[in-house]
């Protein structure tokens, strides 16, 4: 069924939004319902919202309707001016453009009646079959057949495709807020520097990281990268490390004065058993020879041959080794200084990416010199040792030579320093690309937060239950089509245009006792077709009246409804405006064939109603709306056959801004003439609590009691004894009351009339007094004519105030 529509630019529609103009009481949006009747004056804009369900119908927009645009919701879709017209329901449209296209010769004597047919009597068994296969196709408002099943299975995809978009446009606002939005977006991070950063951006990157692997970075590699984005160009490191390992000779020569062997001219025994005291008498040789006679540490005389002995023993081959021995010991500590102070460059020379690597090279480079320098200090230890006792060899310790080591190390350092001077030239696209990878990295991390493999999968699986429900729905669709496509067969051969031209004709006479007109269908003996024509007698009639065209008109639509495109179908019937020129007689026989034809429940052959599997009255149509200016016409349409909880009333409303839809009021749907709307205000004013929120009544009191007497008590007492004399019609009703009858006529003629009273309109309203003379009123009718009051109070659906 149709549920809404909004129509943001049709004829004299303008910005007409639905929901914010269709709401009940409750303010919840309401909505079309099964049956629709619409009330407008004339020029509301009635005829051009039926042009909008006409061209659902046509596949046709209206001429000269400027970018004309509009959105039917329905149970299962929405359509727009684009999608027309619409296969899934069946529509047809009573308005004044059917008329001029069917109907031409009602408007020009040289126009033609477009011929249609409808089922034969002799074609009972193809009836039949068809009948057999639309019961089979069901109906999706009786929820029966093919059409329930594929209704059901379309609502099924539509849900399932809602859930998979909703998931896709969640996934898709990840990404999107990911990549621009405010504060943290790649787009607004100045790291990145790119301000058009969008969505499809993400995207390509997601695709990059995805092909290559890539994952987060580390915390120092992303520190690396960081820094290298705040690099400036830096001087070129002109010195690079170097290193001559000469380790190996120095040990050579080492060896060769640790293992020569000298021995003393004539040895002092003591002095060779005593190293320590022997390297004590060789230091005190200086301090004493040609400077003492006596020995400056225990004060004795000198001995006159000391000098000669002690030159016996310290003889030139051992000054000439000692002096070898502190030579060496000079080249090495020399040596030692020199591959101390190797590394010349410092870390801050580099560019930062950098730091890491040569700090790493400069540690393990120091590490190596340590060993180095631990073995030079070993050689040395051993070179003073022999020095302190020269006549005894001394043992050579291991070589522990890791030259090749540092040299390993040097090359690594100064291969950084080439790296690092070539940086230079490379550094503004090293720079980009430490901000790509950087950049990467953050959606690396962006995709593992929010497990985008997963939500790909969610949404992968959603489609993929999607498109099965949609095959389904395509199977289902072509079965139906392959079904309809029968019954176009079958009904190739029911075509009988004679006889739609009876069933106007039927109509004519039947509903309307208009024997004067009729409608004859012409076959043309060449082609076989056949023509309709509009006979008056025997004779073509011509400059038909316009209630006669109207007549005419109406009964060819109904009569349609039935031809061989309509017969089977569950039709949504739009009907504007069928009286706009018919008299008041026939106001009531349009209601009739609206009523016996179209509105009734379907009925069985002995005349009991047709009921669902819900034990619901199958109606004919799927949806039905009728629109009238006519007030008699509305008041017959209030009679109407309703399904249960499913009709609604609107009103139609043309003004400056444009046409516009409402809710029909209360006073205008509930009451079906002045008369009972006049009833009821009186009985609101019966209860005096009604005026905090009904003060209206209260104040229309007086004049709604005056107009409601005058009708009931003409009625009442019709007599020309009263004909001049209102008063003494309500004097002969309330006879009998005399305290009442006064107050009656003063509060009616007080609340009723201000002149010659005006401060009567400055005083507060006595809401005690009205409902009290309310309820007087009410229960003189009560008693005068119990039936008539029961009556009444059906009518505005109410209870008796007077029973107990």
């Amino acid at each position: 069924m149709i549920k809404y529509i909004d129509i943001p630019k049709f004829g004299s529609f303008n910005n007409f939004v639905w929901s914010n103009s269709i709401r009940d009481s409750g303010n919840n949006v309401a909505k079309f319902k099964k049956l629709n009747i619409i009330y407008g004056r004339n020029y509301s804009g009635k005829t051009t919202l039926s042009r909008i369900f006409r061209s659902l119908q046509t596949g046709k927009l209206p001429d000269k309707y400027e970018n004309p645009a509009f959105t039917v919701s329905t149970d299962t879709r929405i359509i727009t001016q684009t999608q027309i017209p619409i296969a899934d329901h069946h529509i047809r449209v009573y308005n004044r453009d059917f008329v001029d296209d069917h109907l031409g010769f009602l408007r020009d004597s040289e126009g033609k009646i477009t011929p249609f047919a409808i089922i034969g009597s002799e074609n009972k068994a193809i009836e039949k079959e068809i009948k057999e296969i639309e019961q089979k196709l069901g109906s999706v408002e009786e929820k029966t057949g093919l059409r329930h099943i594929y209704a059901t299975i379309y609502a099924d995809f539509r849900a399932k495709q809602d859930v998979k978009n909703r998931a896709e446009s969640d996934l898709k606002a990840k990404l999107t807020n990911k990549a621009t939005q405010l504060p943290n977006g790649i787009k607004h991070n100045p790291i990145y520097k790119d301000p058009n950063y969008n969505t499809p951006k993400i995207q390509t990157d997601i695709k990059a990281i995805r092909s290559k692997s890539l994952g987060v970075l580390g915390e120092k590699e992303r520190r690396v990268k960081e820094e290298l984005l705040d690099e400036t160009a830096l001087p070129d490191i002109d010195k690079k490390l170097e290193f001559t390992p000469t380790i190996s000779s120095l040990y050579e020569t080492a060896n060769s004065l640790l293992s020569k062997k000298i021995m003393p001219t004539n040895p002092i025994q003591e002095l060779l058993d005593d190293a320590v005291l022997q390297a004590w008498v060789k230091e005190g040789i200086p301090h004493h020879r040609d400077k003492r006679k006596k020995c400056g540490f225990c004060g004795q005389t000198l001995p006159s041959d000391l000098w000669e002995k002690l030159d016996e023993h310290f003889s030139k081959e051992s000054s000439d080794l000692e002096v070898a021995l502190q030579k060496h010991i000079g080249t090495i500590e020399k040596h030692r200084v020199t591959v101390e102070s190797i590394v010349t460059v410092d870390t801050k020379d580099l560019y930062a990416m950098f730091h890491s690597s040569f700090n790493e090279e400069k540690i393990t480079l120091n590490n190596e010199v340590a060993k180095y320098g631990a073995m030079l200090d070993l050689i040395i230890q051993n070179l003073r040792a022999r020095k302190t006792d020269i006549f005894t060899p001394k043992p050579t310790p291991e070589l522990k030579d890791n030259s090749t080591a540092i040299a390993v190390q040097i090359a690594a350092i100064n291969a950084l320093i080439d790296q690092n001077n070539k940086k230079t030239e490379s550094l503004a696209e090293d720079r980009e690309k430490a901000r790509m990878e950087l950049r990467l990295s953050e959606i690396a991390q962006f995709i593992q937060d929010i497990d985008l493999a997963g939500e790909e999968k969610k949404v992968a699986d959603l489609e993929k239950e999607a498109n099965d429900l949609k095959t389904e729905v395509k199977n289902h669709q072509a079965e139906i089509q392959s079904w309809e496509k029968k019954i176009a067969g079958l009904q190739i051969h029911l075509k009988d245009e004679k006889k739609g031209a009876e069933k106007v004709n039927e109509y004519l006479n039947h509903y309307f006792g208009h024997e004067g007109l009729r409608l004859e269908a012409i076959e043309d003996t060449e082609t076989s077709a056949f023509k309709f024509q509009i006979l008056r007698g025997d004779k073509p009639a011509y400059n038909l009246s316009e209630g006669e065209c109207s007549l005419v008109s109406f009964c060819y639509f109904i009569a349609k409804l039935e031809d061989t495109d309509s017969r089977g179908k569950k039709l949504v019937i739009y009907i504007d405006d069928p009286v706009s020129s018919l008299d008041s007689n026939h106001v009531f026989f349009v209601y009739s064939l609206i009523e016996s034809l179209i509105a009734k429940p379907e009925e069985d052959d002995e005349g009991n109603r047709i009921l669902d599997p819900n034990s619901k009255p199958i109606f004919r149509y799927e949806q039905l709306f009728i629109s009238t200016h006519n007030l008699d016409f509305l008041k017959y349409l209030q009679r109407l056959s309703r399904p249960k909880k499913d009709d609604e009333h609107f009103v139609m409303i043309g003004k400056d801004g444009g046409s516009t839809l409402a809710l029909m009021p209360g006073y205008l749907r509930n009451y079906i003439t002045e008369f009972n709307y006049l009833f009821g205000e009186i009985y609101t004013c019966s209860d005096p609590e009604n005026a905090a929120t009904q003060h209206h009544c209260f104040y229309n009191f007086g004049n709604n009691l005056r107009k409601f007497l005058e009708a009931f008590l003409f009625f009442k007492y019709p007599s020309v004894c009263y004909q001049q004399n209102y008063d003494q019609r309500i004097r002969k009703f309330f006879k009998g009351e005399p305290i009442f009858e006064p107050l009656v006529q003063r509060l009616m003629n007080e609340y009723s009339h201000l002149g010659g009273i005006f401060d009567r309109s400055v005083q507060p309203i006595d809401q005690a007094e009205i409902s009290k003379i309310a309820r007087f009123v009410l229960k003189k009718i009560k008693d005068n004519d119990s039936a008539q009051f029961e009556c009444l109070l059906e009518s505005i659906d109410k209870p008796d105030l007077f029973c107990a």
